[in-house]
Parts: structure tokens; sequence; C-alpha cells
């Protein structure tokens, strides 16, 4: 495997991973919004962000926040709101660059971890029992280097999961494209999942889409 130059500690051997993550993306600049949405009310108690992360850490072994590249005093309030052990946060250096510069700043943050899910900040309504799901398939089917969609009648949506072999792919991602391409990349390797669960189409884009 070629070095990864984002990679921040050394890649253990197969047989020493085990960790199932997930990657939050939360560095975007909200510009269809018009505010920052990741700071907005779902229910009067808890924000955008911070349910995506709660419900994240509760079906995962870990969570890591990415965030922009000046969002340390955010990062440490919500570190003070959230009871989140199996979180941490990353502020992007390269966050101004667009979603694939933050994802592969991230993902050189894991390389330990088996697989890594990666979810969008902005979608707080996908339910942790998806995320347990798609968890779950891949451990039945990790030998066949998986990557896992959630589906709803047959129509994919978010997040994904990643086997750590499409790391390096993903550590090499420019511009504002996310992981598509290494999904399009790997169509025949792509299994999904059904799930009775609409969240995982439904983002958040503008402020009707909070009603």
């Amino acid at each position: 495997m070629r070095q990864n130059p984002r990679r921040s500690r050394p890649l253990p051997p197969d047989a020493a991973r085990t960790m199932i993550g997930g990657i939050i993306l939360a560095a975007g600049s909200s510009r269809r919004f018009g505010d920052d949405k990741r700071k907005q009310s779902l229910d009067g108690a808890r924000t955008v962000l911070e349910q995506t992360i709660l419900n994240a850490s509760e079906a995962l072994d870990a969570v890591i926040v990415t965030l922009r590249a000046d969002d340390q005093p955010f990062a440490r309030a919500l570190q003070e709101r959230l009871d989140v052990p199996n979180g941490r946060w990353f502020c992007a250096p390269d966050s101004a660059l667009g979603m694939a510069h933050s994802l592969a700043g991230a993902i050189g943050e894991v390389y330990e971890w088996e697989a890594a899910m990666v979810i969008l900040g902005d979608m707080p309504f996908v339910k942790p029992r998806t995320l347990a799901a798609l968890e779950r398939t891949y451990r039945r089917h990790q030998s066949d280097r998986p990557i896992i969609m959630p589906a709803h009648k047959g129509k994919a949506g978010h997040p994904v999961l990643f086997d750590h072999t499409y790391f390096d792919e993903i550590a090499a991602l420019s511009g504002d494209v996310g992981a598509r391409s290494v999904v399009s990349a790997h169509k025949t390797s792509v299994m999904t999942v059904e799930v009775d669960d609409l969240g995982i189409f439904r983002d958040i884009d503008t402020p009707s889409d909070l009603a």
C-alpha cells in the first residue's frame, strides 16, 4: 500500500483492526441555508449537528467530528454540551477547499479503523438503528471488502460505510464531491441494506427543511 502523507499514525496490520467508526462531515459553509445550519435547533433541545453526533455515537464504536479549520471554540463547546466518550474532534486545515479535503484529512486520523462510515453532519434524522444495520451487514461480509449503503424501496441513501482498503483512495480526494467518486469507481463492491428510515434521504439545506 502506498504511503499517505495525510496519515498521522502508523498503519496497523489487518488482524489488529476491529473498530468501525463514523466520520461526521460538518466543515461546510452552509451557503444555501444562509446561517450556520449546524447550530440550528431541531426540537428546542438539540441542534442539527448535536443530534447527528449523538445518533452516531450510540450506534458505532467511535466518532470523529470534522469541523472547519477555525472551529476550535465550537469544538470545545460541543465537547462541553455532549456526553460522547467515544468521540473526538478534528478541525480540518483544508476545509475551505471543499468537502473532499475535509474528508481526506479526517480519514488520515482513523487509519487504524477496520471501516469508516461517512456521515453528513446535516442529516440528523438517520436513525441509530440504521447505522447499526450497516455495521452488522459489514461484519457479515467484511471479507468481501464491501462498501455498504442504506436503501429504502431500492433507492440508496446516506451514510456510506467503507472498508479500510478504500482509505487511500479517500485520502487522495480533492474538491467538493466527497466520496461519491470512490463509490462510482467500485460499483461491483457496493452492497445495499434495505431500511425503514426516510432519514437516509433527508438533509438540511434550507430553513424550510427544519419544518
